[in-house]
C-alpha cells in the first residue's frame, strides 16, 4: 500500500511537470523563506510556493520566522505578433513574462540583488481552430511560470552558505 501511494505522488508530481533531476534544486538547510509579493494571488507566486513546498522548504506567513525572503516587486506579461501568414494574418505569437525580485536575509541584507527571471516563446496561432490555439498559449505560459521558477530557485541554491 505505502509503495502505491509513493508510486502514485512522483506520477502526479511529473504529471504537473515537475521532475526531480538528481541534484536538490532548493537546498534542505535553507530553512523556512517568507514570500512578499505585490499581489499574492499572481499565477507565479503560487507556482513558487508549490515549487519550494515541493522541495520541503517551509513557506512561511511569518517574516520573523523566516531565514530569507523573496520580495517579488513586479510582474510583466506582454503578447506580440511574431509572424505572419501569406494571407498578412497572424500565424505566430510572441509570449514574455519577467518577473523583478531581490533575496535577503533574516537581518534584511540583501543577498541577490534586484534580477529579472524572464521567459520567451512562440506559439503557432490558428485562426481555424481559436479554442486550440487558446488552449496552446494557456499551456505555454504554464511552462513559462515553470521556468521563471526554476530560475529564481537557482537564486536560492547559489545563496552564500548554500
Amino acid at each position: 500500500m505505502r509503495l502505491m501511494v509513493i508510486l502514485l505522488t512522483t506520477m502526479m508530481f511529473s504529471a504537473c511537470g515537475w521532475q526531480l533531476r538528481g541534484e536538490q534544486v532548493v537546498p534542505l538547510s535553507i530553512g523556512p523563506v517568507f514570500l512578499s509579493s505585490i499581489n499574492s494571488n499572481n499565477e507565479i507566486v503560487i507556482e513558487l510556493k508549490r515549487a519550494l513546498d515541493m522541495y520541503g522548504v517551509q513557506v512561511t506567513k511569518n517574516k520573523s520566522a523566516a531565514n530569507f525572503t523573496i520580495v517579488i516587486t513586479d510582474f510583466r506579461q506582454s503578447t506580440r505578433i511574431a509572424t505572419l501568414n501569406p494571407s498578412a494574418r497572424v500565424a505566430e505569437y510572441q509570449l514574455n513574462e519577467e518577473i523583478d525580485f531581490f533575496i535577503t536575509n533574516a537581518k534584511g541584507t540583501e543577498l541577490i540583488s534586484l534580477s529579472t527571471a524572464s521567459v520567451e516563446r512562440v506559439f503557432e496561432f490558428s485562426e481555424q481552430d481559436i479554442l486550440a490555439s487558446s488552449n496552446e498559449e494557456r499551456l505555454v505560459r504554464s511552462k513559462m511560470r515553470e521556468g521563471i521558477v526554476r530560475q529564481i530557485l537557482g537564486q536560492l541554491h547559489a545563496l552564500p552558505g548554500q
